[in-house]
């Protein structure tokens, strides 16, 4: 393998080689699951130690060990960081910060559509300029990460600024053409209306849009049908035969460690399209990547995540428990059809599931119990809801 090093990508190691010292030399951090225990560590916790380190493995079978290190490194950081940051203010405060990241790329994205186009609007399938913000952040993931965190966190903002980031965040989503996007609002509204979480904004927007659904979804569907190619849909724009494709070269040549994380989509991708650089999805990323061990344990984070936010979900949570409700679903299916697990809205957002439930105890997930002090269960008990506004 030949390199490159351009001034981008001097750029980002730099940057991200100083986020890693600062963690490392960080030596007054202590998080509150510390503070209370000191020898407990999560299943979470472990499974994501046992990933990295299991990716980490992967860099010895890769063809370009140099990307793959870079890559291991970037997400020992991104989880590292959260992790840390969610233990120390609590998550609240991160998911305050992340519905902020959102907001920031989601403006960046509109200010860019005006004054450097060429960053944010490609071509779509049918010859049609799309604005989907690929230099900056793609437009459907942060627009959705944000609507979802208005609707649930920030649900209790000042009419106004609720109004004007309502604004934005669906402006930009409807601009997006992203469908996954678009299915994601769909699921998580219709699990706003059958479980009525107690957040008044969002069960009244959640019923009124279902309701308006029968009469402008037509429409709706004939106007995205002029932007996208419908037969994309059974290939998932051409995702299914990169998929299968990196995964018949795993098989063949690394079945259990894999070809090295993120250089194999990068190698091998390109065989089915020129333009293809990643995996498209996590999944596929991990298992390529890190072969069958590694996505054993990405899976098992999953599965440890769906039962909690399951039990989380059937409470009928206040806003901080929906949130985090809304952001597993907008994980599950921006990580599962594309985005990165590191240095990316998508990956933020799992990560940020992850270290909700890795930092915080869950004793007692009744709705009608007041002994659980967890902020994410923000029921009808006073002392509950000013634990979710506070952090």
């Amino acid at each position: 393998m030949s390199y490159t090093l351009d001034w981008a990508i001097l750029l980002q190691v730099i940057v991200w080689g100083v986020a890693g010292c600062l963690l490392f030399f960080d030596t007054s951090y202590q998080t509150r699951a510390e503070a209370a225990d000191r020898s407990r560590t999560s299943s979470l916790q472990t499974l994501s130690i046992l990933l990295i380190s299991l990716l980490g493995v992967s860099v010895f079978f890769s063809e370009s060990p140099g990307l793959s290190a870079f890559k291991v490194y970037q997400l020992s950081v991104t989880v590292a960081f959260i992790l840390r940051f969610t233990g120390r203010f609590g998550i609240v405060e991160t998911l305050n910060n992340l519905f902020l990241g959102c907001g920031i790329l989601t403006i960046a994205d509109i200010a860019a559509a005006f004054l450097m186009p060429e960053l944010v609007f490609v071509q779509s399938e049918l010859g049609e300029p799309r604005f989907r913000g690929d230099l900056i952040a793609q437009t459907g993931c942060v627009s959705i990460i944000g609507l979802i965190l208005l609707l649930t966190l920030k649900s209790d903002l000042p009419r106004m600024k609720f109004t004007f980031w309502a604004f934005i965040f669906g402006s930009v989503l409807v601009l997006s053409l992203m469908r996954t996007s678009y299915v994601l609002l769909f699921v998580f509204l219709i699990l706003a209306v059958l479980r009525r979480p107690a957040i008044p904004v969002l069960r009244k927007i959640a019923t009124l849009t279902l309701l308006a659904v029968p009469f402008v979804g037509n429409t709706l569907i004939t106007i995205l049908n002029e932007q996208r190619k419908v037969e994309d849909l059974l290939t998932i724009s051409g995702r299914a035969e990169l998929w299968s494709h990196l995964i018949e070269i795993t098989v063949a040549k690394g079945p259990w460690f894999g070809l090295g994380y993120f250089a194999a989509s990068r190698i091998y991708g390109p065989e089915v399209n020129a333009e293809l650089g990643t995996a498209h999805s996590a999944f596929v990323e991990i298992y390529a990547g890190g072969g069958i061990l590694s996505l054993v344990a990405f899976l098992l984070i999953w599965a440890v995540l769906g039962w909690m936010v399951l039990k989380v979900y059937l409470s009928r949570p206040g806003k901080t428990g929906f949130a985090i409700v809304g952001l597993f679903l907008a994980a599950l299916f921006l990580n599962g059809i594309g985005g990165e697990l590191q240095a990316e809205p998508a990956g933020f957002c799992f990560w940020c599931v992850v270290a909700a439930f890795a930092a915080l105890p869950f004793t007692n997930l009744s709705p009608n119990t007041t002994t659980d002090h967890s902020p994410l269960l923000a029921m009808s008990v006073p002392q509950l809801q000013e634990s979710d506004a506070t952090g």
